[in-house]
């Protein structure tokens, strides 16, 4: 498998159509196999494609089921680090 150039990564992010229910299994997914691994999990994504409500109330149901949530905005990009003590 190759990279895809740069500019092709840009074109089909401006072209995202993305919601919270296609990050949902991915980030279940990336849970489990982190925890496996003994390591916390990590989601990154661009503010254009999730709302900040539809990223607060995903936080506010994996807190609901005993996880940490720490989230953060920065100037490009929403991180999302679920963890557990």
């Amino acid at each position: 498998m190759a990279f895809m150039t740069a500019d092709h990564a840009k074109i089909l992010s401006n072209v995202a159509n993305l919601d919270i229910e296609i990050y949902k299994p991915r980030l279940a997914q990336l849970i489990e196999d982190n925890a496996k691994q003994g390591n916390t999990a990590v989601l990154t994504v661009f503010p254009k494609h999730l709302p900040l409500d539809d990223i607060r109330s995903l936080s506010a149901e994996l807190t609901e089921l005993g996880y940490n949530v720490r989230f953060e905005v920065h100037e490009f990009y929403y991180s999302f680090n679920v963890y557990w003590l």
